[in-house]
């Protein structure tokens, strides 16, 4: 992966926005890759393709481009809030590339992807409606909520300028696409109750929790977020057994549970 960007293709281009994402999006097309299969690289679509920027060519998954020549902070402006909660119920988000990088020398700082499945309802918020004077008055926009996305949920590609290799992207990758490949996950639960998890364990600082803490916790929240569901606990305990089939929780006692990977 070569972290120099061609600011060349950028020249016609009026405004610095406009210049920044034709030179990230030429430089993702040349050196992203699948992490999701073993393809080397991904396949530019064309302009105005909804939802997805990049795609693989062997496995079909789709990549959405997010670059700026700052960090990314606790949440990024995305699409439209209605059309993204229909996406992630009916599991057609794409996974999501973070770029940065620094416009002084044109090359790429930091790189992390947010695989599909662990864009959910949690970390999705509404935007206020463009004002009457807007172009596109009374249209709600949404965010991602980088800040509610659990460690595992940013997959590092580039890390300070440094480059990881594919075997290690992809092994973080893989440890939990099972999220992707279990249909009692589906919705984006799976990812949602793991962020929950993640959540209790570094607010108590304990790797064991029983069912009744995560009742007493999280009922309520999810019940809030999902209105359609009224049966929230019963998928709770649906969405641990998920997660203790990926090895994440060990079933101890009745009732119990701990954090093991």
């Amino acid at each position: 992966m070569n972290l120099q960007m061609d600011r060349s293709v950028g020249t016609g281009y009026s405004s610095r926005s406009q210049i920044s994402r034709r030179v990230s999006e030429d430089w993702a097309a040349r050196n992203l890759f699948c992490l999701a299969c073993p393809s080397a690289y991904l396949s530019f679509d064309p302009p105005n393709t909804p939802v997805r920027d990049y795609s693989c060519p062997v496995c079909g998954a789709g990549y959405q481009l997010k670059s700026q020549g700052r960090r990314f902070g606790r949440s990024v402006t995305n699409s439209a809030y209605g059309r993204k909660l229909e996406a992630i119920r009916e599991g057609r988000v794409p996974h999501y590339v973070f770029l940065q990088y620094d416009s002084s020398d044109w090359s790429v700082t930091n790189l992390f992807v947010v695989p599909s499945h662990f864009i959910t309802l949690a970390v999705i918020e509404q935007r206020p409606p463009l004002s009457e004077q807007a172009r596109r008055r009374g249209w709600i926009g949404s965010k991602i909520l980088l800040r509610e996305l659990p460690t595992e949920g940013q997959v590092s590609v580039v890390d300070r300028r440094v480059v990881r290799t594919t075997v290690q992207v992809r092994s973080d990758w893989q440890r939990f696409d099972f999220l992707a490949a279990d249909a009692r996950a589906g919705g984006g639960w799976g990812a949602e109750i793991l962020t929950c998890v993640r959540r209790l364990q570094r607010d108590t600082g304990e790797s064991e929790f029983t069912l009744q803490d995560f009742y007493a916790r999280f009922t309520d929240e999810l019940s809030l977020r999902h209105p359609e569901n009224n049966n929230v606990e019963a998928k709770i305990r649906q969405q641990l057994q998920v997660l203790r089939d990926g090895n994440v929780l060990e079933f101890l006692d009745r009732g119990r549970y701990r954090v093991i990977g």
